[in-house]
Parts: C-alpha cells; sequence; structure tokens
C-alpha cells in the first residue's frame, strides 16, 4: 500500500509562489518547468499530463495559468488556484477544491482528501493500468477539473481558507521561540518576507527556502 503523504497547502507556498530564479544576494535558484516537471517520467504519464494541462489551460476559460513550483503545477484563474498536480514515477496526482460527499458515484481513484490537507480537496490518483478506458477516465477527470473551477470562481474564498485549525502554526525546522516573520505585499502583485531566527538555525532554514 503506498505511504500517506501530506501535502503543503499552507500560506507561504502561496506567497512565494511567483519568486524570481535569483534570490538577493546572487544565491541562485532553480527554474522550474515542465521539462524539470516530467524529468525521468514514464512516457504514458508525460502525455497524460501533458493532455490534463493542456485542457485546464486552453479550454476551461482564457486567463486560467499554470505556475511549475518544486513538487507541484498550480492552477489559478485571477490568483484563485483551483487545481494542482503533482507527478510521481508511478502515478499522476491531482488535487481539486470538491467536497468528496458532493461527487456522484465517485470512482476508485477518487478520495477524499480533506482530513490530510484540512482544506476542502479530492484527490485524484492515476495510474497506468487506469489508463485502460483513458477516454472515460479523462472525460471524468476534466469534468471534475471544470466543477473545481466552477466552484472556486463562485467561492473564491475556498482557494485560501482552512477548514480546520493546523497542527503547527510555524514550521518545524524553527524554533517558535526565536522566529520572527515580517510580510510586506506590495501594491505590484509581489511579496516580501522577511525572517529573523538565530544564526545557528539558519542554515536548516536556508535549505528548507531552496527546496
Amino acid at each position: 500500500m503506498e505511504e500517506e503523504e501530506f501535502v503543503d497547502f499552507d500560506r507561504f507556498g502561496t506567497l512565494l509562489e511567483e519568486r524570481k530564479n535569483k534570490m538577493k544576494g546572487g544565491i541562485l535558484m532553480q527554474a522550474y518547468d515542465e521539462a524539470y516537471f516530467l524529468k525521468d517520467k514514464p512516457v504514458w504519464l508525460k502525455d497524460l499530463f501533458r493532455k490534463i494541462d493542456n485542457f485546464c489551460v486552453n479550454e476551461i476559460q482564457a486567463g486560467v495559468a499554470n505556475t511549475f513550483l518544486h513538487t507541484y503545477v498550480r492552477y489559478s484563474f485571477n490568483n484563485l488556484m483551483f487545481c494542482k498536480i503533482k507527478s510521481k514515477l508511478e502515478s499522476l496526482k491531482i488535487y481539486l477544491k470538491l467536497r468528496y460527499s458532493e461527487i456522484e458515484d465517485p470512482p476508485k481513484w477518487v478520495r477524499d482528501y480533506s482530513k490530510v490537507a484540512r482544506q476542502t480537496w479530492v484527490e485524484i490518483i492515476i495510474r497506468k493500468e487506469d489508463l485502460i478506458r483513458e477516454t472515460i477516465l479523462f472525460d471524468m477527470t476534466t469534468n471534475l477539473i471544470k466543477k473545481s473551477f466552477n466552484r472556486v470562481i463562485k467561492h473564491p474564498k475556498l482557494s485560501k481558507i482552512s477548514i480546520g485549525k493546523p497542527e503547527r502554526i510555524l514550521p518545524g525546522f524553527v524554533n517558535p521561540t526565536k522566529f520572527k516573520l515580517d510580510l510586506e505585499i506590495s501594491t505590484d502583485g509581489f511579496a516580501q518576507v522577511g525572517i529573523r531566527v538565530h544564526k545557528s538555525q539558519l542554515p536548516k532554514l536556508l535549505e528548507k527556502i531552496l527546496e
């Protein structure tokens, strides 16, 4: 059985998602793109992802954007996220802003993910063996993605608000008694985050940021 995986949906990931390839001070950042996201992945997964990506960006509504990050691709409209996709060697995982209880006759490859993410999410896990009925699977998946899009557009707060209290507020690699965070959001759409931490914890902090 595949090990349970926690997906990070915290606000820090959202605020930093549009970071540039270079940080202040000349530290180079990894450039994330489709090639990075699909590196070493099987052909079937690459083909399926590109079909779903094309649907999200070109067929739902003009203006939908895809943002490639370290571990997933984020899909949003007017900065409202309605879908995330992660690629594994054995599966493609899609996360949507839907309530599992509202999905009629959900297939076995769709599960309730709200308790894990502590937000309104369902998870779609597609493996190679599921592609025996690829046309039906693709149609059902894109239909759920469209429903997630419509739901977020109708209820924008779903894109940001958690449905439960997180188990911890601060990152585990930071000592809460020696951690200070300053956040400034400017009118040009960018956010500046300032972190004050003891020098003994700086290497771990930088390592996490560079991930």
